[in-house]
């Protein structure tokens, strides 16, 4: 038999490794997150940390605190499946990072977030967790109050979808659709029965517009860009011939460049927006493109520098140019607000082998900090002809595009003119058999 001093040794040997390895997992454990602010920081307090690391470029520490979640919110106790829930959700960062703070409520970015949820076969609910990021994405989640979800008899909704307009910083297209819940056409909804006549649209900013068409069109282009992200909840109150009122809300989120280039890099971003958004080439082979430069700094900024290369056909760009920044732009100062606004002209017929003349835009705030932009006037591409086209395959496609021709009126059509009608119903009924079309009778496009 073995000793028992050993046999004791032994054993208190064991119980000090499993009260260390405890006490190691303890410490390893991260907190789980509160919801309330610790008593020493104030809004106030956050705040002005927060406009201190706006001012300029900081260097942040290794490990950003994490957010602490103060409220979670739910706008209804019970809804039916796929009822709208508002769910808003509230934070900060004890460090002074809420600038950098974004969300995410189930699967959708931001908040508010009008929420859907569903019962699966078993009858439980959708299982939806917030997650609130904040510097280097540094992330504290917590679940979503609980709420009853009920199966009711279908009911109509409304469901909003957008999409960023090409060659735009922030001009988006809305459309609303009504469904009827818990159908099981196309896609899982299908068209309700309902004539509207009206939309209402808010769209989180305090700008408010009303149509008569699903669609619109509405920029974020003017939003501050005093934090990382901005989150913004789109309305649309839906009047229907019959008296009912119906609403659909969608959270949008939009990452602000702004703000990232001057919190990371310490410039000035400068902005320019086109119009038209693409290059038109006059009858005459001239390109003039409207260019408005803005950027989001309260004072001026002074372009110091212009940087003009071609670029040719062949992708061979030419040698560098300064010229200066009066002679290209018409001024060297760019104002807070509306900026300045310029032509940009390429005549393709005296220069016939140049594809685009890009611009780079150097300059100073006046705090101080470095000022970048950069725009660009270039060719439209040559447009098809007999000899030069590349063939449509798809019998559809070549019926819509000749559709779309005799509906706008136009010799050319875009892709985005196609997804403009389809969106709008022009094509509903084209079908194509044995190499023809049958067209549904035309209608004149929507005045916009």
């Amino acid at each position: 038999m073995s000793d028992p001093r050993i046999r004791k040794a032994g054993a208190a040997a064991i119980a000090a490794l499993i009260g260390l390895a405890i006490w190691a997992l303890l410490l390893w454990r991260r907190p789980a997150p509160t919801l309330a602010a610790p008593p020493h920081v104030t809004p106030d307090s956050i705040a002005a940390r927060a406009r201190e690391t706006q001012r300029g470029p900081t260097t942040a520490p290794a490990n950003p605190a994490l957010p602490i979640v103060d409220s979670i919110t739910v706008e209804k106790d019970e809804v039916c499946e796929g009822e709208e829930n508002l769910v808003t959700v509230q934070a900060h960062t004890p460090d002074g990072n809420d600038a950098f703070l974004h969300y995410q409520v189930g699967s959708i970015r931001g908040s508010p977030v009008a929420l859907r949820s569903y019962l699966d076969d078993r009858g439980l609910p959708t299982a939806h967790r917030v997650s609130v990021f904040g510097k280097n994405n540094v992330v504290t989640s917590a679940p979503v109050p609980s709420f009853r979800v009920k199966r009711c008899d279908a009911a109509l909704a409304v469901v909003v979808e957008h999409r960023l307009r090409p060659n735009t910083v922030a001009e988006f297209e809305f459309e609303a659709r009504i469904v009827n819940r818990g159908s099981t056409g196309a896609n899982g909804a299908a068209v309700a029965q309902v004539r509207p006549h009206g939309f209402r649209w808010a769209f989180g900013d305090g700008a408010r517009e009303d149509g008569r068409e699903p669609r619109i069109v509405h920029s974020f282009a003017s939003r501050p860009q005093e934090t990382l992200y901005s989150h913004f909840l789109v309305t649309v109150d839906v009047l229907a011939e019959d008296g009912r009122e119906l609403q659909g809300r969608h959270a949008i989120e939009l990452l602000n460049p702004a703000f990232e280039a001057f919190a990371y890099k310490g410039v000035v971003l400068l902005f320019a927006d086109l119009d038209p958004r693409f290059p038109v080439l006059s009858a005459a082979g001239a390109v003039d493109q409207g260019v408005r430069l803005w950027h989001t700094r309260p004072g001026i900024v002074t372009i110091t520098k212009v940087t003009v290369t071609t670029r040719r056909l062949d992708g061979q760009r030419s040698p560098a140019a300064h010229p200066s920044p009066g002679a290209v732009l018409g001024a060297a100062v760019i104002p807070p607000g509306r900026g300045l606004e310029l032509r940009a002209m390429l005549d393709t017929r005296a220069e016939p082998e140049t594809f685009s003349r890009d611009y780079a835009l150097e300059g100073r705030a006046e705090d101080g900090h470095l000022a970048r932009g950069a725009f660009s006037v270039m060719r439209p591409p040559t447009l098809p002809s007999k000899a030069r086209h590349e063939p449509i395959s798809d019998p559809l496609l070549l019926a819509k595009v000749k559709m779309a021709r005799q509906v706008l009126h136009r010799e050319y059509v875009t892709d985005e003119d196609i997804w403009a009608l389809e969106r709008e119903g022009q094509f509903d009924g084209l079908r194509v058999d044995a190499g023809a079309s049958t067209a549904p009778p035309l209608r004149s496009p929507p005045t916009k």
